[in-house]
């Protein structure tokens, strides 16, 4: 009886004697003493990008506000608010104000609001609380 239990135990390393060990090495730098360059940002060297990018905020506006819009009811019946004070690129600054100021779950608001903005945009931004 000890036999058939013996023989029928199969390990996870089983299938794995058989196979060949990996060699430990370390991965080689190309040329390590050639620093990269920094990235360069494409506003900086196009000018055409930052009107673009002020058309862009122009259109998205009204689809934020409503969206903000839609979201204050909830906080206001918890005793809280918030209101869109700027867009700038892509992040968008509110200010919570009521109950919202100094809540523990203040950052869970943020956060929820982040996620109805983007649905309603359909594009990743940034929210930002201000005093």
């Amino acid at each position: 009886m000890q036999d058939q239990s013996q023989s029928a135990r199969v390990t996870l390393f089983d299938g794995l004697k058989s196979r060949p060990a990996r060699p430990a090495t370390k991965p080689q730098l190309v040329n390590p003493e050639v620093p990269k360059a920094p990235p360069v940002a494409v506003e900086a060297t196009d000018p055409g990008a930052q009107g673009m990018r002020a058309a862009l905020l122009a259109r998205r506006r009204p689809l934020i506000e409503a969206a903000l819009e839609a979201i204050r009811p909830n906080l206001q019946r918890d005793g809280g608010d918030c209101q869109l004070v700027k867009l700038e690129g892509d992040a968008v600054y509110i200010r919570l104000s009521g109950a919202c100021v100094g809540c523990q779950l203040a950052s869970v608001t943020v956060h929820g609001v982040r996620q109805k903005l983007i649905e309603a945009i359909g594009m990743p931004l940034r929210v930002i609380p201000v005093n």
